[in-house]
């Protein structure tokens, strides 16, 4: 394990650099947006731009990764990141937001795709488990670190040129490295209509999972604001909310492996809208109250994309990688329109992510209550949860032993 971990240290360092700077735009975008007067609803619109970006770039990325190769793709999409998060910084126009938003999640896609498929490639399968939760640990913890960035006093523009060096910076491990690249990067393969014919609850609870998550990082920072918090509260307000998803991810995980995963996630999204109207109480003024009410929040949310990935693999002989992709990808739609929405309703209450999201959990509850009615899961391809985050199909296969999924799939051409 030792000699693994110095492997693939430099790329582990890149991530967690690189992701400090990624963090930091999540908060200071919008935040950045309120302190120049623009509405909530172009604020929602250039969050809703950066997952149209994230999308295309799970679809177009692999592509060009074959074509030039996996370290110069890193570095062209690093300098992207970079001049775009620049751009932001010291230009006030909206059709400039929603194309540097737009370019800024084309290439973290891509950036997440050349990591995850490089950390895929060197390592072995007795270690995957280990190296996916140590992954999986350092790119929260510097996504965290990166939203409570925003607390330094240093004035947007400041900010905006910390953001952007630590992206940079977190090229040198990368660029430095002697590990050979690896292979290419597959594409993905979709078909919604077969992965939604085996697993309906997963892809409509993958939707408005994205639909939910999409509306808190576009709008989060402009909620906060709206209750009173200054910027480094703004920045705690995004930390504990992510923490919430960490920390409760791995024991509704457990639990659904030892009972129907539809009975977890029809009581995810009760607690869920619970939350949520806990959320629009009077009392919701309190610091504490709110940090508390966010960490709950987070934490029936962000688990929903892995509960789901779960829940489809168990009832399908598809292969992990085409049902992954399906459910990353109604996710990341989700997470496009998920802003527009929420972004809509908050021009006429401040209550509007809570709204939306409670509405999203009482329909994720009906039709999953209505399916365990009507519907038998015989979950006769089960598999022990995996707590996967949800950045691009390479993380999916990450967990995945090979030996299984040649199997699985040898199973299908049969």
């Amino acid at each position: 394990m030792g000699s693994l971990l110095r492997s693939i240290f430099a790329l582990l360092l890149s991530a967690a650099i690189l992701l400090m700077g990624h963090g930091l735009q999540y908060t200071l975008v919008p935040l950045y947006g309120v302190s120049l007067g623009w509405e909530s609803t172009t604020i929602g619109f250039i969050g809703s731009s950066y997952f149209a970006g994230f999308v295309l770039g799970c679809l177009t990325v692999p592509k060009l990764v074959a074509r030039v190769g996996h370290i110069r793709v890193f570095t062209v999409l690093v300098a992207l990141t970079t001049g775009s998060m620049l751009f932001i910084g010291i230009a006030d126009q909206f059709e400039l937001w929603v194309i540097a938003r737009l370019l800024m999640g084309w290439a973290m896609a891509g950036i997440y795709m050349v990591m995850e498929s490089w950390l895929n490639e060197k390592t072995p399968t007795e270690y995957r488990g280990s190296i996916l939760s140590i992954y999986a640990v350092i790119t929260l913890g510097a996504i965290c670190i990166g939203q409570l960035l925003v607390g330094f006093d240093l004035g947007y523009e400041r900010l905006f040129m910390l953001g952007a060096a630590l992206l940079v910076l977190g090229i040198l491990p990368i660029g430095l490295t002697t590990s050979s690249a690896p292979n290419p990067i597959p594409n993905i393969k979709l078909s919604f209509r077969r992965i939604f014919s085996v697993s309906q609850i997963a892809m409509v609870g993958a939707f408005l999972g994205g639909f939910i998550s999409g509306g808190f990082w576009a709008l989060g920072p402009v909620v906060a604001n709206s209750n009173g918090l200054e910027a480094g509260q703004v920045g705690l307000f995004m930390a504990v909310t992510l923490l919430g998803g960490a920390a409760l991810q791995y024991p509704l995980g457990r639990m659904s492996d030892n009972i129907d995963r539809r009975i977890v996630i029809a009581g995810l999204a009760v607690f869920g809208l619970v939350a949520c109207l806990v959320a629009m109480l009077p009392l919701y003024d309190h610091p504490w109250f709110i940090y508390l009410t966010m960490f709950a929040f987070g934490g029936l949310v962000f688990p929903l994309y892995a509960l789901c990935l779960a829940h489809a693999n168990d009832n399908t002989d598809l292969s992990v990688m085409e049902v992954g992709s399906g459910v990353l990808m109604m996710n990341s739609l989700g997470s496009v329109f998920g802003p527009l929405v929420v972004s809509s309703l908050f021009a006429y209450t401040e209550q509007a992510l809570f709204i939306v999201s409670a509405v999203s959990f009482s329909l994720l509850a009906f039709w999953t209550i209505f399916r365990i009615n009507f519907y038998q899961a015989d979950r006769e391809h089960y598999a022990p949860f995996v707590s996967v985050s949800k950045t691009t199909h390479e993380v999916i296969e990450v967990g995945i032993d090979p030996e299984e999924e040649e199997v699985q799939q040898t199973e299908h051409a049969h």
